[in-house]
């Protein structure tokens, strides 16, 4: 599911460091996932199902989806990267701290914040508005994962 249907050269660069990570640790992680309160309601049905790789969920506003993921991203990182800026909270990539709790594998890790990456890139279909925002979430989580193993 995360390698289908193309993504970019920085989404490959992306699943491909997730997947050396996760084979490492043997795809075994937490019984518990990351937060859940902010998560975007279609994961807890992708869950329900297994996970299994089955219908994308159907995203009828991707722009609420969008939101409803950087909600979740800013959430679930260390508080020392949130940045404010106007009516919009991202993520500042400067300073150092602790990656712990972000530093979890298996089906309850980063995969699911993948996941979601993958189902508003495929609702898109090729929106150039909407592209520039989904590859900076993918720069994002890029650059987390470069710093978190």
């Amino acid at each position: 599911m995360l390698v289908a249907g193309g993504g970019g050269d920085l989404w490959a660069k992306m699943v491909d460091l997730w997947w050396k990570y996760e084979k490492a640790a043997g795809f075994v992680g937490p019984a518990k996932g990351k937060g859940t309160a902010l998560r975007p309601k279609e994961v807890s049905g992708w869950i329900a199902r297994a996970r299994s790789g089955g219908p994308v969920p159907a995203i009828v506003d991707v722009y609420a989806f969008a939101s409803k993921w950087w909600t979740w991203w800013v959430e679930i990182n260390p508080k020392w990267r949130t940045r404010t800026g106007g009516v919009v909270t991202r993520l500042g990539k400067e300073g150092e701290g602790d990656w712990s709790l972000m530093a979890s594998t298996g089906p309850n890790g980063m995969l699911n914040i993948l996941v979601c990456l993958r189902w508003w890139y495929d609702a898109l279909k090729g929106d150039e508005g909407g592209m520039s925002e989904w590859k900076e979430a993918v720069e994002d989580v890029n650059w987390a994962l470069e710093r978190i193993w």
